[in-house]
């Protein structure tokens, strides 16, 4: 069995062991093979549910450029973001009036981007309504942040980008701001 241990399966043991078949759960738990992988996962978990000190979070939001307004309100936690410009495709094939749906519902779509591409905003039309979605390109969960919508000045806030923001109306943004909410604890809660 030893032989069919990798070094996922010694991942998935200490941190997702449900992930693991029974033989392999098994037998990781009955033998000292591994020991030295699993205590280092398990050293790594346990960092990972650590509690960050006040003092350690303010030495970490010093070094991250979006947090570091975290003391002092700076423009730093304001990230703007811009439409992207997608080429317009020609379609030259005539299109007869009797040939289109009326009932056709229509969706439209936007997206905007940062100037370092870090955070993607995605708006969605619908028919009467509108979803916001907010993703980060470093695979990270946004918490407890405001978007701002241009130039309308609409506010609206989110305690974290798992689901998208919601509207019952349509929205065309000419940007797109995202303002982090760092004097909240829960900014630098664990993802």
């Amino acid at each position: 069995m030893k032989k069919n241990i990798n070094e996922i399966d010694l991942f998935y043991f200490v941190f997702f062991p449900h992930l693991l078949s029974k033989d392999k759960l098994f037998y990781l738990k009955n033998t000292i093979d591994f020991s030295d992988e699993i205590s280092f996962y398990s050293d790594l978990k346990n960092e990972l549910n650590r509690d960050i000190s006040v003092n350690e979070k303010e030495l970490i939001s010093k070094r991250i450029k979006s947090y570091s307004g975290h003391y002092e309100p700076q423009e730093d936690n304001f990230i703007y973001l811009h439409p992207v410009q997608l080429p317009v495709k020609k379609n030259n094939n005539f299109i007869l009036a009797a040939a289109s749906d009326t009932n056709q519902k229509s969706i439209s779509t936007r997206t905007y981007f940062d100037e370092d591409k870090i955070y993607i905003v995605k708006i969605i039309n619908f028919e009467n309504s509108s979803k916001i979605f907010v993703f980060s390109t470093m695979y990270e969960i946004i918490k407890d942040f405001d978007i701002i919508i241009e130039p309308q000045d609409l506010q609206y806030h989110l305690e974290d980008n798992m689901k998208p923001l919601e509207l019952n109306f349509n929205i065309e943004p000419e940007n797109i701001i995202l303002k982090f909410n760092l004097s909240n604890k829960n900014s630098y809660t664990k993802s």
